[in-house]
Parts: C-alpha cells; sequence; structure tokens
C-alpha cells in the first residue's frame, strides 16, 4: 500500500475513535412554512427520496433549511397542526439552492385525508443539459450491469466503440464519485471506472457546467453517489448474488451494510467474467473472453449534526484478451492475424478519497475538504512473434492501385501513474445569492516501458519482407506534472423570474505538456410564470492531457522502432461552447426539454489507433466545430410506471493537425483549416433511445422494462483521411428487455423474499459494424443477444 493510501487510513482511523460523518455533491433546500399567511413555527418539515430522509423543525419565523442534500429526486412534506399537510417535488441538483416556500391552511377543502400537491421547479429548474438518474430508474434499466451504457442512455451521449461515451462530440468525460475527481486517460482503459453495481444514482452536465470544473478534457461530467446516508434503517444487513447466462457470462456480488448510531458502513465485492468482453473484429468472436474483479467500501459518520465525514475506498482487476480477425476474404476488417495470436491486456486500478463536510450554524453555508488518491497500472501483453505477422493493406504511401501489405507491430506496454490531489471548497447562500469558491490540487507521477517487435518494409518491393523481425526498447519514461485550479462562482436570483449563474475559472497545468487558461461561465434562467423554463449558457473550458497520454503520442511520434528520444509536441484543448434551451412541464412528473448546442475547439485532444493495438494515441487537431440538439421527455405516473424519450441529433468536425503531426502530412499551404473541415469517425448524425417501465406487485417491487436504441451509423473514414473510404456504415435499431423484484435494502428479517433480474440485450440478434478499420480505428462489430439472469438473497 503506498505511503499516500497509508495517511489516508491514519487519518479515517483517527477520526473513528472521535466521532463519525457523510458527504457527497451537494445542494441546499430552505424555505418558509405559512399557515394561513402567518410564520408556522416548530412545524415539521420532511424531506426523502432516493433512499434518504431528514427531518427538521421550522424557526419560530417560519424558516427551514436542509444544508447537506445529495443530488436526487425528493418529496418534501410540510406539516403543522390544524392545517392541512402538502407535498412539494422537487429535484436537488449539486450546488444548487432550492428555496421552496409552502403555505398551508386550515380551510383547505381536501378530500380524505389525501395531502395537496404540488411541484418545485419554476425558475430553480434544472437546465435542460443537466440531467439525474435516481436508483429507481438505475434499479430497473436493462443496461445497468454498465455505466457507458447506461450514459447513453442520456440526451447529448453516443455510444462509440467499446461502448465509450461520446458527449457533446468529442471525447473525454471528467468523472468525479462522491464529491471526489477521478481522472482517466484516454490511451489505455477498457475497464469501466466505477463498477455500476456500486452506483446508488448518477448526475450528467452535457452544458451549463459551472466554474468549479474543468482541467481535464469534458465534453460532459459525470457526479456519481456510491452510497448515501440514512440509505439503511438501525442493524446489520447484507446479500448475495449469484447470475449465469449465455457467452459464458457468469458472476457474483457480496453486499454488506450496517447501521449503528452514527455510522453507516456499506461494503461491495464483485467478480464477473464472460466469453465476449470487447467488440470483436469478426461476428464471431476469436479470443475475447475477460473478466474483472472489484471491491468498493464507503464509511460515512455523522460528526456533529453539523458536520460529516465520508470514507471511499475502491480496488479493481479487469482483464482483457484481444479478439482478432483470421479470414483475408473479412469484408469489414482488412487486418488478418496468424490463428493462436493471442494478446492480453490486464488493468489494476486503485483509488481512495475522504471528504471532510461541515455547514453553517444557520445551515446556508457549507465547506468542504476532499483529499483523494489514485492509482493505475495497465500492462499490454503482445504476442510479440505472431502479431508481426499480421498483414493489413498500406494506403498512406502507395496509390490506391497498390496492392502493398504491410506488417503488423507486436508491442509490450507496461504503464504506470498515481495520482494525489486535494478539493477544498466554500460555499455560502444568501437571500438572492449563492457564492461558491473553491481551489482542485493534484500531482501525477506516470512512467511507461515498451518494447516493440517490428519487420522491417521496403515499399519498393511491394511490401515483402526485406529481414527478420526484432525487438526494441523504446527510452522508458519517468515524469511528473500537476494541474491547479481556482475558481469562483455564483447564483444569483434577480427575482422570482430571473436567475443568474456565472463564473469565473483559472486552470494551469505542467509535465510534458504545459499551460493555462482564464475561462468564464456564465448563464442565464428565465422562468414566464407558468410552465416553460428557457436557459442560456456560454463558457469557455481548458483540458491538459494525461502523461500516460502524451506517452503513447511520442511512442508512434518517434517511430515504434526507432528507440531515440522522442519530442512531445502536444498542445492543451481549449473549448467554446454555447447553449440554448427550454423545459416544459406538461404535469407534475411530466416534463419535455430541448437543448440547442454549438462547440468551437482549438486543439482537439483527438486519439488515433496505437500501432495495431485497439489502443490509443493522442494529437491534436487544429481546429474542430460540434453543432446539434438534444431532446428529452420523462414521465413518472401515479402508478409508479414511467417513460422517457431522448434523442440526440448533431454533427462533429474537424481539421489540420497542430500536435503529433505523425498521423497526417502537414498542412497544405494557403488552404484554411475551416475549408477542410470533416466528419470525426465518432459523429453519429442521430442517437436515441426509449423505454417503458411497468411496476406492479406487492410494494411495486416487480418491473418490467423494454427499451429500444436507434443509431443512424458512423463515417466509415476518419475525417476524409482515407480517399479510399467514404460513406457511413449502416443504422441500428436494438431492442433491450428487463424483469426483476428488487430486494429493499436494509430490512432483513423481514420478509423479503428474493431479489432477481432477467435482462436480455439485442433482443433480436441484430449485429452490424460500429467501427471498421481505416488506419485510424480496429474494427468492431457489435454485440448479438445477450442473456443475463441475476438472484439476489438477504442474509
Amino acid at each position: 500500500m503506498s505511503r499516500i493510501l497509508a495517511a489516508f487510513v491514519a487519518v479515517f482511523l483517527a477520526f473513528t475513535i472521535a466521532l463519525p460523518a457523510a458527504a457527497d455533491p451537494i445542494g441546499v433546500v430552505r424555505g418558509t412554512i405559512t399557515v394561513d399567511g402567518k410564520p408556522a413555527a416548530a412545524a415539521t418539515v420532511t424531506l426523502e427520496g432516493e433512499g434518504s430522509k431528514f427531518t427538521t423543525r421550522t424557526a419560530a419565523d417560519g424558516a427551514y433549511v436542509f444544508a447537506q442534500v445529495p443530488f436526487g429526486n425528493y418529496r418534501l412534506i410540510a406539516h403543522a397542526a390544524g392545517a392541512h399537510d402538502i407535498q412539494v417535488l422537487l429535484t436537488v441538483t449539486s450546488d444548487s439552492v432550492a428555496t421552496v416556500n409552502v403555505p398551508l391552511s386550515t380551510t383547505l377543502a381536501v378530500i380524505g385525508n389525501t395531502s395537496g400537491t404540488a411541484t418545485g421547479r419554476g425558475v430553480q429548474s434544472n437546465p435542460p443539459s443537466v440531467n439525474i438518474l435516481d436508483r429507481t430508474a438505475l434499479q430497473s434499466s436493462p443496461v445497468n450491469n454498465s455505466l457507458d451504457k447506461t450514459l447513453a442512455t442520456l440526451p447529448g451521449v453516443i455510444q462509440f466503440s467499446y461502448n465509450e461515451p461520446v458527449i457533446n462530440g468529442f471525447h473525454g468525460v471528467t468523472y468525479n464519485i462522491d464529491g471526489a475527481p477521478l481522472p482517466l486517460a484516454t490511451t489505455s482503459n477498457f475497464a469501466e471506472i466505477v463498477d455500476p453495481k456500486s452506483i446508488d444514482s448518477i448526475e450528467l452536465l452535457t452544458g451549463a457546467i459551472p466554474a468549479e470544473y474543468g482541467g481535464d478534457r469534458m465534453g460532459g461530467v459525470v457526479n456519481i453517489i456510491s452510497n448515501r446516508p440514512s440509505d439503511i434503517p438501525q442493524g446489520t444487513f447484507g446479500s448475495v448474488t449469484g447470475g449465469f447466462g449465455n457467452q459464458g457470462q457468469g458472476l457474483g456480488t457480496f453486499d454488506f451494510a450496517s447501521h449503528f448510531g452514527s455510522n453507516e458502513l456499506f461494503l461491495t465485492a464483485n467478480t464477473q467474467t464472460t466469453d465476449r468482453g470487447l467488440d470483436a473484429p469478426t461476428f464471431t468472436p476469436i479470443n475475447d473472453a475477460s473478466s474483472s474483479s472489484d471491491e468498493f467500501l464507503r464509511d460515512i459518520f455523522q460528526l456533529s449534526p453539523r458536520s460529516t465525514l465520508a470514507f471511499d475506498y475502491s480496488n479493481q482487476l479487469s482483464q482483457y484478451q484481444v479478439p482478432i480477425n483470421v479470414d483475408p476474404s473479412n469484408p469489414y476488417d482488412p487486418i488478418v492475424n496468424v490463428p493462436g495470436t493471442l494478446d492480453t491486456q490486464r488493468e489494476y486500478d486503485s483509488f481512495a478519497n475522504l471528504n471532510w463536510t461541515t455547514s453553517s450554524r444557520d445551515g446556508n453555508g457549507v465547506f468542504q475538504i476532499v483529499p483523494w488518491w489514485r492509482y493505475t497500472n495497465i500492462i499490454y501483453d503482445g504476442d510479440l512473434p505472431l502479431d508481426v505477422l499480421s498483414t493489413e493493406p498500406d494506403f498512406s504511401v502507395c496509390p490506391p492501385t497498390c496492392a502493398r501489405t504491410i506488417h503488423g507491430t507486436g508491442l509490450e506496454q507496461n504503464t504506470y501513474a498515481e495520482y494525489v490531489g486535494v478539493r477544498a471548497s466554500d460555499f455560502r447562500a444568501t437571500e438572492h445569492h449563492a457564492w461558491k469558491v473553491g481551489i482542485d490540487v493534484n500531482r501525477e507521477t506516470a512512467t511507461a516501458t515498451q518494447t516493440f517487435s517490428c519487420y522491417y518494409v521496403d515499399c519498393a518491393n511491394s511490401g515483402k519482407v526485406a529481414s527478420p523481425y526484432f525487438t526494441t526498447t523504446a527510452v522508458p519514461q519517468g515524469q511528473a506534472g500537476s494541474q491547479i485550479g481556482l475558481y469562483a462562482e455564483d447564483k444569483w436570483q434577480m427575482g422570482p423570474y430571473v436567475v443568474w449563474n456565472y463564473g469565473l475559472r483559472y486552470d494551469h497545468s505542467t509535465g510534458y505538456v504545459g499551460g493555462y487558461q482564464i475561462s468564464p461561465r456564465i448563464g442565464v434562467t428565465l422562468w414566464n410564470g407558468a410552465r416553460d423554463v428557457g436557459h442560456v449558457y456560454y463558457g469557455k473550458f481548458y483540458a491538459a492531457p494525461a502523461l500516460e497520454d502524451v506517452r503513447a503520442d511520442c511512442v508512434v511520434l518517434s517511430g515504434a522502432c526507432n528507440s531515440a528520444h522522442p519530442v512531445y509536441d502536444l498542445k492543451p484543448e481549449s473549448d467554446s461552447y454555447f447553449e440554448v434551451g427550454m423545459t416544459h412541464t406538461f404535469g407534475t412528473n411530466f416534463t419535455g426539454s430541448f437543448n440547442v448546442f454549438t462547440k468551437s475547439v482549438v486543439n482537439i485532444l483527438d486519439t488515433q489507433q496505437l500501432l495495431n493495438t485497439p489502443l490509443f494515441a493522442v494529437f491534436n487537431n487544429s481546429i474542430g466545430r460540434n453543432n446539434g440538439v438534444e431532446f428529452r421527455l420523462q414521465d413518472r405516473l401515479p402508478s409508479a410506471d414511467e417513460w422517457f424519450f431522448t434523442s440526440t441529433i448533431s454533427g462533429s468536425y474537424a481539421a489540420c493537425v497542430s500536435g503529433s503531426t505523425f498521423l497526417f502530412p502537414p498542412n497544405p499551404p494557403g488552404v484554411s483549416c475551416a475549408a477542410q473541415l470533416a466528419l470525426e469517425d465518432h459523429s453519429e448524425t442521430v442517437a436515441s433511445t426509449a423505454a417503458y417501465t411497468h411496476r406492479f406487485g406487492g410494494k411495486k417491487l416487480w418491473f418490467a422494462t423494454v427499451q429500444g436504441n436507434y443509431g443512424s451509423g458512423f463515417p466509415v473514414q476518419f475525417e476524409d483521411a482515407n480517399t479510399n473510404l467514404k460513406g457511413t456504415l449502416p443504422a441500428h435499431t436494438t431492442v433491450d428487455l428487463s424483469l426483476g423484484r428488487i430486494l429493499t435494502p436494509g430490512h432483513a428479517g423481514q420478509d423479503q423474499g428474493l431479489g432477481m433480474q432477467l435482462q436480455v440485450l439485442n433482443v433480436f440478434n441484430h449485429q452490424y459494424p460500429i467501427k471498421v478499420a481505416n488506419g485510424f480505428n480496429t474494427t468492431q462489430i457489435a454485440n448479438g443477444t445477450s442473456v443475463l439472469f441475476r438472484l439476489t438473497a438477504p442474509y
């Protein structure tokens, strides 16, 4: 265990000896309760939802406040003696202030004992580019076994190869878990950053991104809550899950939870295997087994009525075989491997964070400090003697009529990266303002080694081998870098119909790539006093490439078989983003929204295939554009049924090269980059998802979900780089099903029964090409029908 992690544990144990705690991406809910127009002193206000329940009493002036409310969907219930209760439905987002004033009445005509119901939306509604998936939606989803596939059900997200979520037209997603950052490199990871079985709820920002986020590639921001305070009653609980399916699928999960006094402890351990791990270049995969195991621990303490502390620790191991194609007549894949070739990748990942949160005495201020640590080790074991026997056409030198083929390059790679950082923020809400200032600081250390096996190739002899293959080792890497982010932001409520959100962020990065930027963010929300809320936003973003990404780039730039020290010429990315949208409320829970967006990028951090592996190297496109519109309709019915429809229509374009020019010939002189803009290969014109969930049985614990997915297909070529490859791959429609019963957590000893879920993905077995090999990506064919059954028993 590293010294950094040991320090985390020492601090953690010191606190556990005294008192305990809790903390998440949070907002504030506050307001005033009146009865017949007069302040209601000592009225009871309850906020419940997402498995949590908070209760408080109003002051003499009728005011109440909930200072630390994790994002999600809630119901606020106001109760005062002699008055009729009223329920208010509201959504809390990170760093929001929801002011909910509830006018109770002693004379309101009520049928029976039914409470009145209102909605807490209006000018405080979420922008249309901010969406939440709560635990109810996640539990019944057919794709809840994959975080990436789950994100792809939200507007603005397009699912690319290896399930990568592409947001706002370009690669890169910023992840945060329980208030701590989770930096993610681009070049090597197949595993998902968090096992979805450890997730309670998700908040996705595809736009309207406040100043507190930045420094990394940020097509979107994903905030994850693992476990919430008050999720379970007092006592010790647990469950065991076993699952099996076709394609060699098998899984096991162990869940443990305890709640004693002010301490809540959650532990999840998962293991999973399959014969169909990665998207393969053939319809029937060859060498495609994978396995993963992970453990996630969260310990939450309530140090005092105003202070909380939470500790997270995660450890994960994932292993993948790299699928191959051995058929020279495969119409989708020109890369032909020798039978028996077996490349594998192992990924080790750990992270830990400690989140201390305290609120002010009046409940309108929140201070957080979050030290964190992350470690990742990725080992690519190439089959060096056989990798060099693979062949593929070479259109980069020979004219289109040349039948020349080139041999592959074998790769063995071992990369390490360790991050240590701290995040601190101070939030304060006044009557009309909600201020927040903060700092993000982290230090990354990366090391890497690469060994290659190569053939000498002479184009003059039409690609015949000039000499036997040999191995060489690139210059080892050892580099440290840092990132610093400072920000200040404010939410100013000018009146009942207008809210301004504005902020300023400063980013500075060092390492292989250095740079800095001051990034303004500003948005305004306008309410028409009825059912419509409009939103406009503009922001600038800065992103520096991770050290691991720069290393992969430089290896290719230097030539795989050249051990000379390379030149690192990547540049930080700078984005300008604008959006305008509207949300309409049709009914209590029925809303619809659209959001029109455009992004202009300088020095795009884009990716290309690393040699003939499925890994990636990063380069800079000089400029990029992304334009589009995202839609969402959703409703949760009184019967507890729910449905949604999302769609994204967009186009992503890029041109020229400003960093790592090994990928393309020099930019043509005298021709503007704007005139050369061409579609990115991850640009899909239309991506849509629709789902309906029916809940039934006692306490509505049973559910059945049907989900449809449509994509119009990705371009064959990459920015018109290969004139021999044109057009768009076929459109595709798939249907997913889910049927199951939810096991209510934390009620062992009662008649819980069993939890279960049957998931059938791609019901009609529609396999289609996601990508074809074009010199920048490998061929990937979508998986066919996948069936997985899980059974959960309490203990």
